[in-house]
């Protein structure tokens, strides 16, 4: 009886976030994606020949966001041949998350890392839901996202950054970076 209630707690928990979150989206809150910085270095893959303005994101539509340190940076869309293998790993990086980090990054404090960092972010069309290895009350925990973002070479690399409105979720994960390192360090090696 306990498990079943649990389950139910669990249930309308996971629609109250639902309803939030379409509120949200019809709203057009969660507009709030920082557009690429026009200052910035931003190379064009070879296949996205149909981006009109590489300086600035396609609205509806799922982007991976690829940013060197050094100010290198590249936008993948669908159609890139890159895309599907990156973005696979980074679905298998949120389906291995095992825990929740008792920390926070401020807006200012996340923009300072991702200026000065090496990271891979995959940006959302729309709100998406994950089921992740983090167990909680039994159960795998679900997330919905709209931005997920994997530091690479640095002290948050087995961390998972998922920007929200207000501040930004910290998860840990049982994933090293290994793989993802390989799939975008060619992409580097164009920059």
């Amino acid at each position: 009886m306990k498990t079943k209630t649990q389950h139910i707690l669990t249930a309308c928990i996971l629609a109250a976030v639902l309803i939030v979150m379409v509120a949200f989206a019809v709203s057009g809150i969660e507009d709030n994606k920082i557009p690429p910085d026009p200052a910035e270095k931003i190379s064009e893959s070879t296949d996205s020949q149909n981006n009109p303005t590489p300086n600035t994101t396609r609205e509806n539509t799922t982007f991976i966001d690829i940013h060197h340190a050094d100010g290198g940076r590249i936008i993948l869309y669908p159609e890139d041949p890159e895309f599907s293998a990156i973005e696979t790993e980074c679905y298998e990086q949120i389906r291995c998350i095992n825990a929740q980090m008792k920390t926070g990054f401020s807006g200012a404090e996340l923009d300072a890392m991702k200026n000065n960092g090496t990271y891979v972010a995959i940006n959302f069309s729309a709100p998406t839901t994950f089921e992740t290895s983090y167990i909680v009350d039994g159960s795998p925990k679900t997330i919905t996202i709209d931005e997920a973002i994997f530091f690479l070479y640095s002290e948050y690399e087995l961390m998972i950054i998922t920007p929200m409105q207000n501040a930004a979720g910290v998860w840990g994960t049982s994933r090293d970076r290994g793989e993802l390192k390989k799939l975008v360090d060619p992409i580097f090696q164009k920059l």
